[in-house]
């Protein structure tokens, strides 16, 4: 796991590093630390993909953490964030950026050793992979590449993030195969992955890479009632 860690006092920063150095010695997990000292640090070196998980400083000069995750969040729907704060004011923040919570200083080991395990398993789920059976023969594709799978004339196809996959499964196997959330049947053709959300309009919602899914007519208010649910998922305090 790629960690960036973003404090601007060098002890707090110390003590981070520390801790995440200490959980992954006693559990034989890989974790690659890169730290920064300001946002605006962070940002100059930033990439989708870069970082798996951020611990973030809410109260940093100048750019703060928060700040600092909605623009890294524009373009990476699937790293995680971990906020390191004094208050817990901003838990609604967090939710806008579907961040996976917060530890409040000062820090104690329990606390991450808690942060880490969370998002570790996260992490571990995100790589999840299902059968697709195409042509006869199975392919794994990762449930975290898929933008929305659709029905087009007889074939179902998977809209990844880089590329199309058909296959002649019926839409209610693949939505089997994918689970529930964050896959939500919102139309008798279209299973959406809610992270890959960009905006939700009147009639449809309107996706990361620019495509627009329908919404169902019949049933459009639980529809738009569970992406609400799922937009405004607890953001959970770490003890």
């Amino acid at each position: 796991m790629r960690i960036a860690v973003c404090e601007d006092d060098p002890s707090e920063r110390a003590a981070l590093c520390s801790y995440i150095e200490s959980y992954c010695d006693r559990h034989r997990y890989h974790g690659e630390i890169t730290t920064f000292e300001s946002g605006e640090a962070l940002l100059e070196v930033f990439a989708p993909g870069a970082f798996d998980l951020y611990f973030l400083d809410i109260y940093l000069p100048g750019l703060s953490g928060m700040e600092a995750a909605r623009k890294i969040r524009e373009s990476d729907r699937d790293c995680l964030f971990i906020f390191t704060t004094n208050s817990v004011n901003h838990t609604m923040d967090g939710f806008m950026i579907n961040a996976s919570g917060y530890v409040v200083k000062p820090l104690k080991r329990e606390q991450m050793d808690a942060a880490m395990h969370m998002c570790r398993q996260t992490f571990e789920r995100s790589s999840r992979t299902i059968p697709v059976t195409v042509a006869g023969q199975d392919q794994y594709i990762r449930v975290v590449d898929i933008l929305f799978v659709e029905v087009f004339d007889k074939d179902t196809v998977f809209h990844m993030k880089k590329g199309k996959l058909s296959t002649r499964m019926p839409l209610d196997e693949i939505g089997s195969r994918l689970g529930g959330t964050p896959f939500l049947r919102c139309h008798r053709s279209f299973i959406v992955n809610m992270n890959q959300v960009a905006d939700l309009r009147d009639d449809g919602f309107l996706m990361l890479n620019g495509d627009e899914v329908p919404i169902r007519i019949k049933g459009r208010k639980e529809v738009r009632i569970a992406m609400a649910n799922f937009l405004a998922g607890e953001l959970p305090e770490v003890i």
